[in-house]
């Protein structure tokens, strides 16, 4: 059985579609796909798939026998990014059944749109066909899967040469157990930036995920206005959304002390999936809370915030470029934008403690 998880454009074109209950999951090896509609000329659907963000660029009409037609275009891309043969016939199996569900990731809707709008880019300069589309655009590189394999393509390499490893968390109920407060001191650094920006902070163990995630957007001066999300050896925390089903495990019952464990697991923060900002946090030390003077703190850092919203790191590098040339055509309407001259190497550690009361 596939579940397609289906945006609500989508879903209202298919009214009399098969739906999928609480308790269905899909049976093939890569999981879910999500889907969307695409109201272009001639109409198209568009479905992702949510282990490796393959896209797959189909006709939409007729609306209401996609379901019948979406499992075999999936195989026909499988097939043509290398997938074993074997592999692709027992997925195409498993797809006999295809039910329509909502969708229940807002990572890969944000990716679903991302594949959206460059399609629609490359649509109207080349006129391609859907396939061709869907070849194309899995070698597009992607945000969430930067610290991944960069691209759907290789992600789907990847998958089949089982290349990924997922650890066990402990439980909810390990996660409220009593033990000796430690301090923890971190340096958070923000990816794709260069020169580099980061922050030491410092945190009380016993506290949870949810209040890391409140002590970061501080130390860094985020605005807290974007969804957010911890992956910790390849296990995703946040909180879940019981409307939509997100699979998340609840940051709320994991604490900063299990997460760090003893300083060798791999912790990744990304706030805004649309820009993408992805913070590596590192452990540099372990005190007793006798040591510490304030907790929490930002003892440290280098190198301003990027604005919110200003496009990731290479929008925020073209930002810069653009406000340091008083002759480029934007310039003035990016100085309006930002509300003035931006300083990238200006860092005060003076105003955690505000951003904090504001959190």
């Amino acid at each position: 059985m596939l579940i397609i998880r289906g945006t609500k454009k989508l879903r209202d074109r298919m009214k009399s579609a098969p739906a999928a209950s609480p308790d269905d999951e899909s049976t093939t090896v890569l999981g879910d796909w999500f889907a969307t509609a695409l109201f272009w000329k001639p109409q198209a659907a568009l479905l992702v798939n949510s282990q490796t963000m393959i896209p797959v660029f189909t006709p939409l009409a007729p609306a209401g026998k996609l379901l019948d037609r979406a499992p075999d275009a999936i195989a026909e891309v499988l097939r043509a990014h290398g997938v074993p043969d074997d592999v692709t016939a027992a997925e195409r199996v498993e797809m006999s059944k295809v039910l329509i569900a909502p969708t229940n990731d807002r990572q890969i809707v944000g990716v679903v749109n991302e594949f959206a709008f460059q399609g629609e880019g490359v649509w109207r300069r080349h006129d391609p066909d859907l396939f061709s589309m869907s070849m194309r655009l899995s070698e597009l590189i992607l945000g969430p899967l930067m610290s991944r394999h960069d691209t759907p393509a290789d992600e789907l390499a990847a998958f089949f040469s089982n290349d990924a490893a997922v650890i066990a968390f402990p439980s909810a109920k390990a996660a409220v157990t009593p033990t000796p407060r430690r301090v923890h001191q971190l340096k958070v650094t923000l990816g794709g930036v260069t020169p580099p920006i980061w922050r030491r902070i410092v945190v009380d163990g016993g506290e949870t995920l949810s209040h890391l995630h409140s002590i970061i957007q501080a130390a860094f001066g985020w605005h807290d206005a974007h969804l957010y999300d911890f992956n910790i050896d390849g296990v995703r925390y946040g909180v879940p959304d019981g409307d939509d089903w997100t699979p998340v495990k609840d940051e709320r019952r994991v604490s900063i002390d299990q997460a760090i464990g003893n300083g060798d697991r791999k912790i990744r923060y990304t706030y805004d999936f649309g820009d993408n900002w992805d913070h590596d946090v590192v452990l540099d030390k372990t005190i007793s809370a006798a040591d510490i003077a304030t907790v929490p703190d930002c003892i440290g850092g280098r190198r301003a915030c990027p604005p919110e919203d200003c496009g990731g790191p290479w929008g925020y590098q073209e930002l810069l470029d653009i406000l340091a040339d008083p002759s480029h055509p934007e310039h003035d309407e990016r100085l309006e934008w930002t509300g003035g001259t931006i300083d990238p190497d200006a860092f005060d550690p003076a105003e955690f403690s505000g951003n904090l009361r504001r959190q």
